[in-house]
């Protein structure tokens, strides 16, 4: 894609970040989290960590400090990454079996996505621009403030794709009928409407993939939130958080509503869940 090109589909910037190194930006975004569930009594029972660009072996090492200064020297770091930048419906799935079975009200779940390039080439592609970011979020039941989890769905198209461009054309012309089905699925499963969704939340894929969406779910473009789009462009799997909390900051997500969050993962997986702002 040409210049011009990505700043048709909204992109602008992208953060680059070349001071902290990845295991500081876990740091600086768990330690808060850490801090408020011991001083709230909470015991956190797992660490979930969702990157696309670090190795599966380096991750408990990336928690190491943290683990140290918060007795979490016990506590597992569970690494996902098969489902690329829809791995946060895989937690959200995940930690709905977790903390619906074995947690008692005083344990919680840390969700913990970073992603840092390790050079230039890796934060651009055909199709994309990615930045260097990192988000966490505590997850626990039975919360009686913050944002609920009213239901979730997951989806492979179960095909397999690789570099031959006339599979990648084919992805990127058709996925959006896999999104518009786990929507779907969410929504009638919570026999909610799509008249009742405030703001559609996604990853940041571009305004001609959200126009498609929004034609393909017959709902009005003027959901879909793209306000974080021009200055991070595509994050990873920190998308969805960074969004929602820029949503709650700027007003356009307010206390009561309903919204939908919906994440699209390279290689054929799709998350949506729906959730209340408390």
């Amino acid at each position: 894609m040409q210049e011009e090109e990505y700043k048709t589909s909204g992109f602008r910037y992208i953060p680059e970040e070349q001071i902290c190194s990845l295991e500081e930006m876990i740091y600086r975004v768990s330690a808060p989290l850490l801090t408020r569930a011991a001083e709230s009594g909470l015991r956190v029972q797992a660490i979930v960590f969702a990157s696309v660009t670090n190795p599966i072996e380096q991750a408990r090492n990336l928690f190491m400090r943290l683990l140290h200064e918060f007795s979490l020297e016990e506590v597992p770091v569970l690494k996902l990454e098969e489902y690329g930048c829809a791995t946060f419906h895989l937690y959200v799935y995940l930690s709905k079996g977790f903390l619906t079975g074995v947690a008692s009200e005083d344990e919680a779940i840390l969700f913990v996505t970073a992603d840092k390039a390790r050079n230039g080439a890796e934060r651009s592609d055909t199709f994309m621009i990615f930045g260097d970011a990192a988000s966490a979020a505590l997850c626990k039941s039975n919360a009686k403030h913050g944002h609920q989890v009213l239901a979730s769905g997951l989806k492979a198209d179960g095909i397999a794709y690789d570099s031959t461009p006339e599979r990648i054309k084919m992805y990127f012309s058709t996925f959006y009928l896999s999104v518009r089905q786990v929507v779907n699925q969410v929504l009638r499963e919570s026999g909610t409407t799509m008249h009742q969704i405030s703001l559609i939340l996604c990853t940041n894929l571009g305004l001609d993939t959200w126009s498609i969406l929004a034609k393909a779910l017959g709902c009005s473009m003027e959901l879909f939130y793209t306000d974080t789009l021009g200055k991070m462009g595509h994050l990873h799997n920190t998308d969805i958080l960074l969004n929602i909390e820029e949503a709650v900051s700027s007003g356009r997500l307010r206390k009561g509503d309903l919204y939908l969050a919906i994440t699209v993962g390279f290689g054929g997986y799709y998350g949506c869940s729906l959730h209340q702002y408390e």
